[in-house]
Formats: structure tokens, C-alpha cells, sequence
């Protein structure tokens, strides 16, 4: 509980220093896994079983641009790049993500002005992960998986111990962490453990990150977050064509929903994937279940 404690604590290092003062003396800190800001509301702590308002005053539109300017170290052009995706990504793989007016240019989001909500994700190790995630695999090689839940349900988290799993048994792994809360590089030190035989590309698309490390780093893992778009899927082929295991994330409430998507319909069809774990919630906990893949209909 100390290390989430520890996060915790971070995490909330870029507020003003009196909500920070404020969310310093709640109860179980280390239960909180999201800090939600809206403008004319209490904030609000999510967790496993939910979200809930905290007793304290409204937050302001002013304190929503504060946090925002914190965050970015008074420098928000400088990441301008992040912000068009509606997130800034902070030291020790936390993550503030931004809702407000969009601002548009020839039909692109440039970025977001007149802040009207801010989320702050809380980035933590789920250590006690290890163990389940034994059960599944044993002592084998790499082997592909996809980790599939909605929302908020720890995929990240998951994929995190998977790679941690192989890599200090000494498989080489990579990972291609496009919005820098895997692994958190900070002077090119990984902020959050992902093994010692891992290496890491950050900061561009899984696509170009994929092409980088299979060229230079012969990974036999190779760890990818969300797959979301046409380009994400490339990039797994592009592993399946080199020999290369992938561990990768999906949105979807299991199998059944996967295939309703078709861009998940392409990656079932590249038999790219041996397995598929689902994370469900029950009663407020996080439950893992693991399908093979040949086992499914696909």
C-alpha cells in the first residue's frame, strides 16, 4: 500500500497547493485510481466500485487552467502535440486527460481551450499481478495475448506485469509506449518496473515505434496499449511476420463484442493472437479470465 500511497502523492504534485493540501488528508488514498475536475462541481475520486464527489468547494475554471499550466511546467506549447490528443502525460506515468471546446484547423483538432473537465489518472504497479499472470503461462516463451476490458478496468496495468513477467526471466521485450505511461522514461529510466531485459520507444505512434524496434532491438515480446486504429493493427502484423510475440490492449466487454468491431475482426483474422484475457469487475474487485484462443469461435 506505500507505493500506491507513493503514487499517489505524485500523482497529485501538480495541483495547487491547496487541493493538493485538500486530497493529502483523504481516507485510503491508495484505493483512488482517477481525480475527476469539473468546473462548477466537487471533485470526484473514482475507484473500483465507482466514482464519488469528495466535501470540498467547487472547482473553478481558473483552477482547471492552473492545473492544466502546472502540469505542463508553465510551458503548455510544449506539448502542444499530446494536448490535440486531449491528454498530457506526466512524470511517473500519470496522465491528465483534458475535455473543453475543441480547437480546430482545417478540419483538425489542434487542441482543446476553455477547459471544462480535467481527469487525473493515477499510474500504479499491480505487483500481486505476477502470480495470476504465472498461472496462465508457466515458464513457456513469449506467447501473443490480447487483454480486452472496457474502460478503466487496468489493461495497462496488466500489460505492464506481462511484459515485467517475461523480460526478468530473462526474454528480451520491448515496448512501444506511444503515450509514455508504460513504462514512463524519465533520462531514459524506465519510472515504473517493466523488467530488466526491456527496452523502450516512446513518444510516437505503436506503428513507427514497431518498425524501430524490431529493426534494431530483435525483441521476442513486443508490448503495444490500445489498439484503436487501422495503423495499430499494421503494426501487429508486422510482428506476427517477424517471429515476434505482441501483448497488446483492446476495448471490448469480451470475445462477443471484439468481433462486432472490424478492425478487431482484422486482427482475429491474422491469427496473430493465442490468447485473450477479459478483466470484468465483480462486487467492486477486478476479476482475470484467460481464453485461449483456439478455443474460440473466430
Amino acid at each position: 500500500m506505500d507505493k500506491r500511497k507513493a503514487a499517489f502523492r505524485q500523482a497529485i504534485s501538480c495541483l495547487p497547493p491547496i487541493r493538493r493540501a485538500q486530497l493529502e488528508r483523504l481516507d485510503r488514498p491508495e484505493d483512488i485510481e482517477e481525480l475527476r475536475f469539473r468546473a462548477g462541481q466537487p471533485p470526484a475520486a473514482k475507484t473500483a466500485v465507482g466514482e464519488r464527489p469528495l466535501p470540498l468547494e467547487a472547482v473553478t475554471s481558473a483552477e482547471l487552467r492552473e492545473m492544466l499550466s502546472r502540469a505542463a511546467q508553465y510551458s503548455v506549447h510544449s506539448y502542444t502535440d499530446s494536448l490535440r490528443h486531449g491528454f498530457l502525460t506526466l512524470s511517473g506515468g500519470h496522465r491528465l486527460g483534458i475535455c473543453g471546446t475543441a480547437a480546430e484547423e482545417d478540419g483538425r483538432v489542434i487542441g482543446v481551450r476553455g477547459l471544462s473537465s480535467i481527469n487525473l489518472r493515477i499510474a500504479h504497479q499491480a505487483e500481486d499481478l505476477q502470480a495470476q499472470i504465472a498461472r496462465w503461462i508457466g515458464t513457456d516463451e513469449p506467447q501473443s495475448a490480447l487483454l480486452l476490458s472496457p474502460p478503466g478496468y487496468g489493461k495497462t496495468t496488466l500489460l505492464r506485469e506481462w511484459v515485467r513477467y517475461f523480460s526478468d526471466r530473462g526474454f528480451t521485450a520491448a515496448i512501444a509506449d506511444e503515450r509514455s505511461e508504460i513504462a514512463a522514461l524519465a533520462d531514459g529510466v524506465p519510472q515504473l518496473a517493466v523488467g530488466r531485459c526491456t527496452d523502450v520507444m516512446e513518444g510516437c505512434s505503436k506503428w513507427q515505434a514497431a518498425v524501430m524496434l524490431l529493426k534494431t532491438m530483435s525483441p521476442a515480446l513486443l508490448a503495444l496499449d490500445e489498439i484503436t486504429a487501422p495503423e495499430d493493427a499494421k503494426a501487429v502484423s508486422l510482428c506476427t511476420h517477424c517471429g515476434t510475440a505482441v501483448i497488446a490492449c483492446a476495448h471490448a466487454a469480451g470475445l462477443d463484442d471484439l468481433r462486432q468491431r472490424p478492425i478487431y475482426r482484422e486482427l482475429l483474422a491474422l491469427g496473430a493472437f493465442h490468447q485473450a484475457v477479459i478483466i470484468e469487475k465483480r462486487d467492486g474487485q477486478r476479476v482475470y479470465r484467460m481464453e485461449r484462443w483456439e478455443e474460440t469461435k473466430c
